[in-house]
């Protein structure tokens, strides 16, 4: 079971089957992003011209007055987005960029297409990026989101860590939840759900 607080009171719900052995995981939306805000302006437009889009100043707030977890490590999608709330939340931490972590959709969404591999390295030099295989990201990319969850839990499993966070979007995290990829509701930015 999950407590989240999709809404002012929490909320049990049932989380899709992940098995994790003897593991703390916690799942994080990353901090109010560019697009989030300028959707109320422009509608989809704002997730359809703008390429991987950063946090706003509410965003970086967000990331500094959350308390995270205590955890062994970070895992985190490689999208602007999410480096920066990893990085904010988590500065002492190790941190691994994981391709199969990046927000759906792949392939319509322009704010969700990452940005070059060696510019993300520069940026971020205390995170891993050997996960990253290609320079650029693949697009349209049709990697299924069941595929992409076997594979997360799987490195988690498989890992020496024993409490874990996992830095990723909103979508990608109900479809963690529930099995069932739904734009609404939002999950809350910086909130970390324990997910086991």
């Amino acid at each position: 079971m999950l407590i989240t607080k999709y809404k002012k009171n929490p909320t049990i719900i049932k989380k899709h089957s992940c098995l994790f052995t003897n593991k703390q995981v916690y799942g994080i939306r990353h901090g109010q992003a560019l697009h989030n805000i300028l959707y109320q302006f422009i509608g989809t437009k704002a997730y359809e011209e703008f390429n991987d889009t950063t946090l706003t100043t509410d965003g970086i707030r967000q990331c500094i007055e959350t308390t995270p977890p205590n955890v062994d490590i970070v895992f985190v999608s490689p999208l602007m987005r999410t480096l920066q709330t990893a990085s904010l939340m988590f500065p002492n931490k190790q941190k691994i960029a994981l391709e199969c972590l990046k927000e759906y959709p792949q392939y319509t969404d322009i704010c969700n297409k990452r940005s070059k591999k060696s510019f993300l390295e520069k940026a971020w030099p205390e995170i891993n990026f050997e996960d990253l295989k290609q320079e650029d990201s693949v697009w349209p990319d049709t990697d299924k989101h069941k595929l992409n969850l076997q594979r997360l839990v799987t490195i988690i499993n498989k890992s020496n860590y024993n409490s874990i966070a996992v830095v990723t979007h909103s979508t990608w995290l109900k479809y963690w939840i529930t099995g069932k990829v739904e734009p609404e509701p939002e999950l809350q930015h910086c909130v970390p759900y324990q997910l086991n």
